[in-house]
């Protein structure tokens, strides 16, 4: 028996290697949105995107291995292995080709899945990416942040703590029964350990990236950039870096747009939904 979510309708894809990815989808019709969360991996960041979303296209949303209700993966989490797990949930629910929405870490996931197999992608909408062509996201200094953050917040998902801070600013938007599903999974030591996983190969999955993007072009389709509104106030710094890689790709790109997400930090699937829900049907309603 499934059990049942607050975000959508309940179901589960199978990997190539046989472990479970739970998703969710709401609305009907083609070409169908795809959301590819940030570092939490989890469906619930889209929370307030995707019933707008719903009302004019089918979506799905879902649980990266290890999060959420999605099984945890005992390989090494690259993000080549990533992106095959997002290839598998794609084939399972059939339907395509997709829009791809990624936010942060999400949007070197699917654009590297357009890089390998464009035929299923048909707009890409990328939410304040993760930029392989920022010198931060390829050092090491990433890889010790990722560490150091680790060894500080497990204690605290132990203790519940975690979900009660982060939950109380991330989720303040969401209804009541979001807000109880949120809590009871994105905070978890589990959930920490899924991030962890991630994290370790991070470093090397970008440099390969960017091997990857400066040697083949993205499919010639839709490609919308939109950037925290935090890196156009500040002239240096990485935000603003990032800011500018996004900008150098939408101008790079035959059918490439950049638009800021005012008043949002990085956090703009919660913080600014609306530029994510605006920026989707536009893409899929071209004028």
């Amino acid at each position: 028996m499934i059990e049942a979510s607050a975000f959508g309708r309940p179901g589960y894809a199978t990997t190539r290697d046989g472990r479970r990815l739970h998703y969710v989808t709401a609305g009907d019709g083609g070409p169908p949105v795809v959301f590819e969360a940030g570092g939490s991996g989890s469906r619930t960041i889209w929370g307030l995107v995707q019933g707008e979303v719903a009302r004019s296209a089918g979506t799905l949303s879902y649980d990266r291995a290890g999060f959420g209700r999605s099984e945890p993966d005992a390989a090494p989490r690259t993000l080549e292995r990533i992106a095959d797990d997002l290839e598998d949930l794609l084939g399972s629910v059939g339907g395509g080709p997709f829009v791809l929405v990624g936010h942060s870490l999400g949007g070197p996931i699917c654009r590297l899945l357009a890089y390998r197999r464009p035929e299923l992608v048909v707009g890409l909408v990328l939410v304040d990416q993760a930029a392989e062509d920022c010198d931060f996201y390829s050092g090491r200094a990433l890889a010790a942040l990722g560490a150091v953050t680790h060894l500080l917040t497990v204690p605290l998902a132990g203790l519940g703590i975690m979900g009660a801070l982060a939950g109380r600013r991330l989720y303040r938007r969401f209804p009541p029964d979001m807000v109880a599903e949120s809590r009871g999974e994105e905070f978890t030591t589990a959930a920490l350990r899924a991030h962890r996983a991630e994290a370790r190969h991070l470093a090397a999955g970008f440099r390969a990236l960017r091997q990857v993007s400066e040697g083949r072009p993205l499919p010639d389709v839709p490609v919308t950039l939109i950037s925290a509104a935090a890196g156009k106030k500040r002239s240096g710094g990485m935000q603003a870096q990032i800011a500018a890689s996004h900008q150098r790709l939408a101008r790079s790109h035959p059918q490439g747009r950049h638009v800021w997400a005012e008043g949002s930090g990085h956090m703009v699937p919660v913080e600014a939904p609306g530029v994510i829900v605006r920026e989707v049907r536009a893409l899929l309603s071209p004028s």
